[in-house]
């Protein structure tokens, strides 16, 4: 049985209101496990007014080490989903805090349960349209999963602006990832010459890439085959006496 004192101490230590809406969405955001954690390790620090969340103390919660988590924190920064704000404390000291003003708006954003059940409701007719337009957030996992490893936060900062700034799109920025891939050269600098490349030529669908390599394929298949021409030497004459220019 759990003892009063058990119980008043559960209580004291103090609730953390995370969003539903959040946790149902953080993936569509770009977030990470990783990162929603961070954030709600965050939140319950700010809560509790701790205007400076320190990050030794949730590498201890976390089990892991103050670098990583401020690294993780670089990335939510870098994804402009939290911004670092100067402001005075209760002591009129100059602290350097956190606010997730932006992550909120972002998710203020996405669209409503009432217009995914509606949408929903569409899908249940027999003509049915799939998109296979891939996530920002499944962006980010796959170039990690091909990388081998997380990404900087420069690296992140590049791959955002290829949406925000570049407005590449997300179908080409995946087959740009796997061309990467195949010719081995895998760096954000490489994807972005073929992303750029690509918008040059006006592609607009991973088929318009496909069809592109087929004819480099084709071509290079006609260029590399041996031709059928012959040298003419004529039979009828002597090639002793014959004049080089006249063969």
């Amino acid at each position: 049985m759990v003892e009063n004192s058990q119980i008043k101490k559960f209580l004291n230590v103090g609730m953390v209101d995370i969003s539903i809406m959040l946790l149902q969405h953080y993936r569509e955001l770009g977030l990470s496990d990783e990162e929603l954690l961070v954030y709600i390790q965050i939140k319950a620090m700010l809560d509790r007014g701790f205007y400076e969340p320190s990050t030794e103390k949730i590498a201890h919660f976390m089990g892991t080490d103050a670098r990583k988590v401020f690294s993780i924190i670089e990335s939510m920064r870098a994804k402009k989903l939290v911004v670092f704000e100067n402001k005075h404390d209760e002591q009129q000291r100059l602290v350097t805090t956190l606010d997730f003003q932006p992550l909120y708006d972002l998710l203020l954003k996405l669209p409503s349960d009432n217009a995914t059940r509606a949408q929903d409701r569409v899908d249940q007719n027999p003509v049915t349209v799939f998109s296979d337009e891939p996530k920002r957030s499944e962006i980010f996992e796959l170039i990690e999963r091909e990388f081998g490893r997380q990404l900087s936060p420069t690296e992140l900062e590049t791959v955002i602006n290829w949406f925000d700034v570049d407005h590449f799109l997300p179908v080409l920025i995946r087959a740009a990832i796997k061309e990467a891939v195949l010719n081995q050269a895998l760096n954000l600098r490489y994807i972005e010459s073929i992303l750029v490349n690509w918008t040059k030529l006006n592609y607009r669908s991973e088929q318009d890439v496909i069809a592109n390599s087929k004819r480099r394929k084709a071509y290079q298949i006609k260029k590399n085959q041996p031709t059928n021409q012959k040298t003419h030497i004529p039979l009828d004459v002597d090639l002793l006496d014959l004049n080089p220019e006249q063969l």
